[in-house]
């Protein structure tokens, strides 16, 4: 490896930057990827893609180390980019399936083995919406909240208006300004 890009790993290891703070770990998984064909700098720098993505995406509340969110990223990416970039000719992702190589970081890790980005992105996502929407719902009283999630499908079907009205026994006014209200109290 580069003694000069090592060199700078080192002296950059205690930087409040995520992505500069864990460039080791970059390092030590993009070793387990050598021989599989890129060069160990093509897989570092693939590495700190993914550990970039990581940096972006990683919400504290959701997560409870960011080492171990890294690494997911930090796999995936590499296991991407050797699928894309080390043969000659293109298999399917889901064609091939590289093995883990490094070690286990977390129990999370089991979930995403042989994941890839755009996967490890829409649970993210999907998870960190899941999130804000029961802590926006949890702001209203319990009848306005059974009310919006009749009307927007959350935990049961949806429904229209007129069949929320008729099950509640109100008027369909009420149960609009019943929305109207509860909007504005998640708005904040």
């Amino acid at each position: 490896m580069n003694t000069l890009l090592y060199k700078d790993i080192q002296k950059n290891i205690n930087s409040a930057d995520p992505v500069l703070s864990n460039m080791r770990l970059v390092v030590h998984l993009a070793k387990k990827y050598q021989g599989m064909g890129l060069s160990l700098e093509d897989l570092i720098h693939e590495g700190t893609i993914g550990l970039c993505k990581a940096r972006d995406k990683f919400n504290p509340k959701l997560e409870a180390k960011f080492s171990s969110y890294a690494a997911l990223w930090i796999k995936a990416t590499i296991r991407q980019s050797l699928n894309t970039k080390s043969r000659t000719i293109r298999i399917p992702a889901h064609k091939t399936h590289l093995p883990d190589v490094g070690p286990k970081v977390s129990q999370l890790d089991a979930t995403y083995q042989g994941t890839y980005d755009s996967e490890i992105e829409t649970q993210h996502e999907e998870s960190h919406l899941s999130h804000k929407i029961t802590n926006l719902i949890s702001k209203l009283k319990p009848r306005q909240q059974e009310i919006v999630k009749m009307k927007f499908g959350i935990g049961c079907n949806e429904m229209k208006t007129i069949e929320i009205a008729k099950h509640l026994g109100i008027t369909v006014q009420s149960v609009n300004g019943t929305i109207r209200n509860a909007i504005k109290i998640m708005k904040g």
